[in-house]
């Protein structure tokens, strides 16, 4: 049985629906993160409200609409990562109605395949997108808008069901850049959640993240 309260579940909602206030989501998104309960009404909250971008009817966009998109996120010639971490299984759904919409209206798939994208973005001004394609088993990460210390990371967590966070890998400083994901993850990046957290140089020591949790986003089909 959960133990949460009326007040936790509904700071839940807010942080789900996007209405909690910006200086108070970091703090949320760390309990969403570590904490069971937490991250089980951020799911449930998910779930209750994905069902509104049913109401919006699908719209198949023009080829060029998601190529300008791409292109705007993730530059084709997108550089490989050296860094990447992919520590073994180790060991939270948040998400805005706008986003749910607005996919919806894109939710008829392109021609480039199943693909998922999660927005993480930060009150300081840092964000990170991530594209994630079904098909290619490929993960490409933009990042921009911070300036880290010498001596800390950024490293991006899968978030999926009840399994603890799986890192994926610290990220790069500025700029794109592509990954393959392992084939024993690829089935759990679909629907999942991603999460960045601030880490010591080269990615957390212990296989958990170990620094505060920056911020956290679902991945939405479009």
């Amino acid at each position: 049985m959960t133990r949460l309260t009326p007040k936790d579940r509904a700071e839940v909602a807010e942080y789900v629906l996007g209405v909690m206030p910006g200086d108070e989501r970091p703090a949320m998104s760390e309990r969403i993160l570590r904490d069971g309960d937490f991250a089980r009404e951020a799911q449930y909250w998910e779930a209750s409200l994905d069902p509104l971008a049913d109401e919006v009817t699908p719209i198949a966009p023009p080829a060029r609409v998601w190529r300008g998109v791409e292109r705007r996120l993730f530059k084709p010639a997108a550089q490989s990562v050296w860094r990447w971490l992919l520590p073994a299984f180790g060991g939270v759904l948040a998400g805005a109605v706008a986003v749910a919409l607005f996919t919806g209206a894109l939710r008829t798939a392109p021609e480039n395949g199943p693909l998922w994208v999660a927005d993480m973005a930060t009150p300081e001004g840092l964000r990170l997108a991530a594209l994630y394609d079904e098909d290619k088993g490929e993960m490409r990460v933009s990042m921009a808008g911070i300036s880290l210390p010498s001596d800390r990371d950024v490293e991006l967590w899968l978030i999926a069901g009840d399994l603890a966070p799986i890192s994926l890998g610290v990220m790069p400083r500025e700029g794109q850049a592509a990954m393959p994901i392992p084939a024993e993850l690829r089935e759990l990046v679909a629907g999942a959640t991603m999460a960045i957290s601030d880490e010591p140089l080269g990615g957390s020591p212990t296989g958990q993240a170990t620094g505060p949790v920056l911020a956290v986003a679902p991945m939405v089909r479009i």
